[in-house]
């Protein structure tokens, strides 16, 4: 299988490559080309203009490296030990770099990893609602499912999917102003027949039409390098990590945690605990998800990297941000 594997997987990362590449290259072209304009004739000031602009859109549209959430929150190591040793031990168990950087959510359901800053630093973000009402079982159960799932997102071609993004936006987004609106309409009450017709509506929509035939070849583009760097075909690295999971967790138990993440069955109630003010450990110990929860194996699994007075641990040290977190449950949806 692996021997099958193989080869479409460099073809695949070949042409993600490649198309990176050519985007890239794009935005530095921009940027040089508005640079050289200016250069060329310094005193000019159309040269300015026309080299500005391409130094703006260039500058605009050149990548930046993922970054953590805005709404999230950094624990310090020094205030979680028992969290990012837990962290490193189930990443360590699927073959996944440990996360340097663990941050908690408020409202996330579920949790993301995630390479962040131009140094690439592997980070955990762990939504509080989910983890507050899984077992401790369930809890690395969680963590390897994030790290497993984690899709390719190298410097490269996630920059370049992040320019993509930005210039789809830019030409595909586009909608009239409606302060401008606003301006024509009062113009043309004011003025009566003195009032310019049609011009704001005639410029907008030729703007919107211009924007949207533009912006089809990037889509197409941004979609064909998402289906590349995206996961159809198992690569070696993927094999490795299923079969490491496969000692981390059952397949029913990831099956039933699939399922609580897309059918959020446990929000009602965690909200409808929040509003009627229960502690955290009022709330850890009412059966919020466990009805259906897959049993235990007897042997092997999750059990021996976290075990309940562990993670009543890793409950003591989220303890100021589950206070924090609780106010603003409400707010999931």
């Amino acid at each position: 299988m692996t021997e099958r594997i193989a080869p479409v997987k460099v073809l695949k990362a070949g042409a993600a490559l490649v198309l990176a590449v050519l985007v890239h290259a794009f935005t530095v072209t921009l940027l040089v080309t508005g640079g050289w304009i200016i250069a060329r004739s310094p005193g000019f000031a159309p040269a300015w203009a026309a080299g500005g602009l391409l130094v703006a859109i260039g500058a605009l549209l050149f990548p930046r490296p993922r970054r953590l959430p805005g709404d999230v929150e950094v624990v310090e190591p020094s205030a979680a030990p028992a969290l990012y040793g837990l962290a490193r031990r189930v990443a360590g168990a699927v073959g996944t770099a440990p996360p340097l950087v663990v941050a908690v959510s408020d409202l996330a359901v579920g949790c993301l990893y995630a390479r962040v800053g131009w140094r690439r630093r592997p980070a955990l973000v762990v939504g509080l609602p989910l983890w507050l009402v899984l077992s401790a079982r369930h809890r690395v159960t969680l963590l390897a499912r994030t790290y497993v799932e984690t899709e390719r997102d190298d410097l490269l071609v996630s920059g370049a999917l992040w320019t993509l993004a930005r210039w789809r936006e830019s030409l595909m987004s586009g909608k009239p102003l409606t302060r401008r609106g606003e301006t024509h309409m009062y113009m043309a009450t004011v003025l009566g027949a003195a009032a310019p017709r049609g011009g704001y509506e005639a410029a907008g929509t030729l703007g919107q039409i211009l924007g949207r035939l533009l912006g089809w070849p990037v889509l197409l583009l941004e979609r064909a390098l998402r289906g590349l760097v995206a996961a159809p075909v198992l690569t070696d690295s993927v094999i490795t990590r299923t079969e490491a999971m496969e000692s981390v967790a059952t397949a029913a138990e990831v099956a039933w945690l699939d399922g609580l993440v897309e059918g959020r069955r446990f929000v009602a109630p965690l909200q409808a605990a929040a509003l009627r003010g229960a502690s955290v450990a009022e709330i850890r110990r009412s059966p919020l998800v466990a009805e259906d929860a897959p049993g235990t194996p007897a042997t092997g699994g999750p059990s021996s990297m976290l075990t309940e007075a562990a993670s009543d641990a890793i409950d003591d040290e989220l303890s100021p941000h589950y206070a924090r977190a609780m106010r603003s449950f409400g707010l999931i949806w």
